[in-house]
């Protein structure tokens, strides 16, 4: 083990892989409209392209994740790694819808075991009292890798075929990711599990001071659970309230519109000022202001209670999806007020959505589950996100075409409800407690003793 690395450079690595998760979440949002010039797709093929790498997402996150359990999370996000690069390849070459349909299949293996592997491995090296902010780096890395796509797609919003340049870019953080990999160290939770209790100090040791890594360290091997948990575990009574609450957030985070926003952002905002290059500004600003949203969560996330944030977020979100489907209709009528004010209200749900569901569920995924079933039960709910992402993504063209968009936003505005009660009545508060003190309190549930962890 190579004590000279940094932390700070394995927190960012480590997080990495969330920035190949944004950027490819952005880069659809710009790519589309040339995808539909090229081949001239009808909106169900717009939302078999944009849904096909959800599809490799779902199969991703729980293949991923549990062959996490066996080979260690450094090697599995160097897996991940590689097969972006072949994913990315793919979609910038295609020369037909179906070998784009294929290859951003690829493409979504690798995203989506991303999305498991990063939250799992960041909520096992940070500490305790700041892990919802080191946790985070992933929600940032998210973040900052859809503005980077927003900007390629400004770049080459102009250029013949440059959603070809647009798709084809992703290679390049799927690089950094893989260079960075060979600088990670393992988990220390998961070289605990397979024997390698020395080298698990050692990791320790880097990442904290010697009194905290020995106390960290010897908590692990007080509590830690040596052999891997099967399905049957997951449904049994110590692990099935972590994987409904880990599960329903999921979903949720996908559900109540972000990605509607993310997604389609400037198809919509095309409507409401009029041209696509306006739709493509004004989502860059949208892309600004959830960077900075998220930055100022990551310095405010360990204040405050983890389901507060859920409940508060979904509140705000509810209001602002209601006012942007009330307000819509004025805007397609070219008054300015109303133009403005749809998007104005669309920045003020990135911003509530930012410090909530988008960041805190990811953290909150990677401290739910016991040690013996982390990587299975992660690769599940990350699949469940996925599945609600295929949703999303597949039925907007078509119900944008039908119903029209206040309606869609008046539909996720009621799932927010949903969202709010969910976060009230079903999560258990996991702020300021290490992994394994939320195990005790899952063993402590499991034998009636407890009903909630506050």
């Amino acid at each position: 083990m190579n004590k000279k690395i940094s932390p700070a450079l394995i927190y960012f690595f480590g997080a990495f892989g969330g920035f190949m998760f944004g950027y490819d979440i952005g880069i659809i949002n710009g790519a589309l409209p040339g995808i539909k010039t090229t081949w001239n797709i009808n909106p169900w093929l717009e939302g078999l392209i944009t849904s096909g790498l959800f599809a490799g997402a779902m199969v991703g996150a729980s293949l991923m994740a549990t062959l996490a359990d066996c080979f260690g999370r450094r090697k599995m996000i160097m897996w991940s790694a590689i097969v972006f690069a072949i994913g990315a390849l793919g979609s910038g070459i295609s020369g037909s819808t179906s070998f784009l349909i294929v290859s951003r299949i690829i493409l979504g293996v690798a995203v989506g075991g991303a999305s498991a592997l990063v939250p799992m491995y960041m909520g096992e090296i940070s500490p305790a009292e700041t892990r919802g902010k080191l946790s985070g780096l992933n929600q940032l890395m998210i973040t900052v890798g859809m503005l980077i796509a927003y900007g390629v797609n400004y770049a080459f919003v102009h250029v013949f075929e440059g959603w070809r340049w647009m798709l084809g870019g992703a290679i390049v953080p799927a690089m950094v990711l893989l260079f960075g990999a060979f600088l990670l160290p393992e988990s220390p939770r998961f070289l605990v599990r397979i024997g390698k209790n020395e080298l698990a100090r050692q990791v320790l040791k880097t990442l904290r001071s010697s009194e905290e890594a020995e106390s960290e360290y010897k908590s692990i091997i007080n509590s830690s659970h040596s052999d891997s948990g099967t399905f049957k575990d997951l449904f049994g009574k110590r692990a099935l309230p972590a994987v409904v609450a880990g599960c329903g957030l999921t979903l949720l985070q996908q559900i109540q519109g972000a990605n509607t926003i993310f997604y389609y952002s400037s198809q919509i905002l095309e409507k409401v000022f009029g041209s696509a290059i306006g739709g493509v500004v004004s989502t860059v600003g949208i892309g600004v202001v959830f960077v900075l949203a998220t930055i100022i969560t990551l310095l405010i996330v360990d204040k405050f209670k983890r389901r507060s944030l859920f409940m508060s977020g979904s509140i705000g979100m509810g209001a602002c999806l209601l006012l942007v489907g009330l307000i819509y209709p004025a805007a397609q009528s070219n008054h300015a007020w109303a133009t403005w004010a749809v998007f104005f209200f669309i920045c003020l749900y990135v911003i509530f959505y930012a410090y909530s569901w988008a960041a805190v569920t990811w953290i909150v995924v990677g401290e739910l589950f016991p040690s013996n079933v982390r990587g299975l039960a992660t690769g599940i709910a990350s699949t469940v996100n996925w599945f609600g992402n295929i949703l999303v993504a597949l039925f907007f063209p078509v119900l944008l075409q039908t119903v029209g968009l206040s309606v869609i936003f008046f539909g996720f505005a009621a799932i927010c409800v949903l969202g709010f009660l969910f976060a009230k009545y079903v999560l258990y508060e996991t702020k300021g407690k290490s992994l394994e003190e939320i195990e005790t309190y899952l063993d402590n549930r499991s034998a009636g003793k407890v009903v909630g962890l506050d």
